[in-house]
Order: structure tokens, then sequence, then C-alpha cells
């Protein structure tokens, strides 16, 4: 069994691709299709031992590069860190704020019923007090009647209408106002 040693990239956490070795079944009548690759920063040729393998001091290489990708990852993380904060002191703060909104949408909700219910209140006390107004007024309208007025007068009372002679009218010539102080003239 003949199998041959390839590179296959694996993805990594926080985006950064890492090699690996893997062992791989050998095609039969596959064409091999090079892939463009964008060039790294260290382009430069490691050094391979006869098996394939990497040297020790090739090991530590990327190591020490791995070290420094994951140290400077950290320090982005960091940074981005600060900038979440931000962003989650300013969500914070706009939910506060839309919170007292809606507390004093509730507010102003709940005074708004409240009137209504006055004012439904105030329209029945209306309602009633012209039903009592509206029977008063047919009670003086129904005490009013001239012959109720005339019977009470002439039967209770005593009085009587005027003769021919008891009514006098005169004019006078001063004013239109008459006072009761004054005589009377005679004609």
């Amino acid at each position: 069994m003949a199998r041959k040693l390839i590179k296959r990239q694996a993805g990594y956490i926080a985006g950064s691709v890492v090699t690996k070795e893997e062992l791989a079944p050998r095609k039969k009548n596959v064409q091999k299709v090079k892939r463009k690759m964008a060039p790294k920063k260290n382009t430069a040729r490691k050094p391979v031992h006869k098996g394939g393998a990497v040297s020790r001091e090739e090991r530590a290489r990327i190591l020490r590069e791995r070290e420094m990708g994951h140290v400077l990852q950290q320090e982005r993380l960091q940074g981005k860190t600060s900038a979440n904060f931000a962003l989650v002191a300013s969500v914070a703060l706009f939910m506060l704020i839309m919170g007292g909104l809606c507390f004093h949408y509730i507010q102003l909700q709940t005074e708004v019923n409240t009137r209504i219910h006055r004012i439904e209140q105030k329209k029945k006390q209306i309602e009633v007090l012209k039903q009592k107004n509206d029977a008063l007024q047919n009670a003086i309208n129904a005490s009013l009647d001239p012959e109720k007025i005339y019977t009470m007068a002439t039967e209770e009372l005593g009085m009587v209408y005027p003769g021919e002679n008891q009514v006098i009218e005169y004019k006078k010539q001063e004013s239109e106002y008459v006072r009761q102080y004054e005589n009377i003239p005679k004609h």
C-alpha cells in the first residue's frame, strides 16, 4: 500500500488556517490541479528531512509563529471587547431610554383612560340633573295654571276682582317711573 503524505487545510477557531499532515490514499488516473494560494509572509522554503518529517528547529519555529499568532489574536480580541463593551453600554442605554418612554406612554394612557371615565361619570350626572330640571319645570308649569291661581286667590286668600270705579288711569309728564310715596293726582 503506497500512501502519500499530503497537507490538508483545516479551519481554526479565530479564522486563521492551520495545515495538518495526514495520510491519504493515492488516487489513480486523476490529474493534479494546482491551486493558487495567497502568498504567506514567510515564503522561504522549509528544510525537510528524508522521510518527509520536519526538523526540531522547524517545529520550534512553527510553534513560536503559532504563539505569536495567538498573542496577536488575543490583542485583537481585547480591542474587540472594549468595542463590545461600548456596544453593550450603548444598547443598554437605548433599552433604558426605551423603557422610560414605554413607562411614560403607559402613564399617559392611564391618565387618559381615567379622564375619559370621569367625563362619562359627569355626563351621567348631567343627564340626571337635566331630568330633575325637566321634572321641576313641569311642576312649575303645572302650578301656573290660571284656573288654579284664581281658585286659590278667591277662595283661600279672599281676593276679588276690582270694580269699575276702583281702577284709575293717569298720565304723568315727568318720567316713566312710578314712585309709591307720591300722591296720585285727582281728575
